[in-house]
């Protein structure tokens, strides 16, 4: 029989953590939150371009006196 790999949250399902275990499930919900933000960031960056170059596009079609 093969041995069953743990996952990252394996720790979670034991009925008493210990400190360095709870440091460590803490540290992996911190760097998905922390990906996920960054991910948003970057679609929140890319929407801010788009929005600005647009803006760039406006073409006054009558001369102002």
């Amino acid at each position: 029989m093969s041995k069953k790999k743990n996952t990252d949250f394996y720790l979670l399902k034991k009925k008493s953590i210990s400190e360095g275990d709870l440091f460590v499930t803490d540290y992996i919900k911190t760097k998905n939150r922390l990906n996920k933000i960054s991910e948003d960031l970057e679609i929140l960056k890319l929407q801010l371009d788009t929005i600005q170059n647009e803006k760039k596009k406006v073409v006054k079609l009558f001369d102002e006196e």
